[in-house]
């Protein structure tokens, strides 16, 4: 087999493993905001678990692409690839945590805090896991402009951050005995705040894997 022919291959395989991880990632935020809306234990602890499936992936993810730079040695474009595609594995690998840290809040918050809250956090999860999955398919179909199409969602969902951080703080101020679970809940709004930011970097990724322009969106 010619060299370009092992490297395609290759790239085929980087690509198929970055899908395998956000499809992981796209899973466990759905099932984290489930559990935390239905106090499901048991779910809470499948994302907890499979948080381990998706730290593994990424590191072989890394290692196949340092192989592939090592003995293949690509040039220009490939070697964009590569890179884009261990950065990109290295954005999922944090939307898992968040994902994790969510599940972790199940059963932990009383349900007239999580009334309050429970609305924009839904709504949040479902830009998110769309910037994900879209995210996705812009570096998949190497496509420049859907990508900063997809990391102009992150607008929407820093307006919902903010809605959220001033219904909590007026939360903790009529209600200091709820104080520590309006804490627990910010840091919440913040992991699905950063959820965004994290997809921004990917499509940032994707843009300088096609042109190898470094680009800032949403700043």
């Amino acid at each position: 087999m010619k060299p370009r022919m092992h490297l395609n291959d290759d790239l085929t395989e980087l690509y198929d493993r970055i899908l395998r991880i956000g499809s992981l990632v796209e899973d466990a935020l759905r099932k984290s905001v489930v559990a935390l809306s239905t106090d499901d234990e048991e779910l809470a602890r499948e994302v907890v678990i499979g948080d381990l499936e998706i730290d593994r992936l990424r590191n072989d993810l890394e290692d196949f692409a340092t192989k592939v730079i090592a003995l293949e040695q690509p040039v220009a474009t490939d070697l964009r690839e590569l890179i884009t595609s261990t950065k990109i594995a290295g954005e999922l690998e944090r939307i898992g945590d968040h994902a994790r840290h969510i599940a972790r809040l199940v059963n932990k918050l009383p349900q007239p805090v999580m009334n309050i809250a429970l609305p924009t956090i839904e709504r949040m999860s479902v830009i998110g896991i769309g910037m994900v999955h879209d995210s996705l398919t812009a570096f998949v179909e190497e496509d420049e402009l859907k990508a900063r199409e997809v990391a102009k969602q992150d607008d929407k969902m820093d307006e919902e951050h903010r809605a959220l951080y001033r219904q909590l703080v007026d939360l903790m101020r009529d209600h200091p005995e709820w104080i520590a679970h309006g804490v627990d809940l910010l840091f919440l709004n913040r992991f699905l705040e950063r959820l965004g930011d994290h997809v921004t970097n990917m499509c940032e990724c994707v843009i300088f894997g096609k042109s190898g322009e470094h680009v800032e969106l949403n700043k």
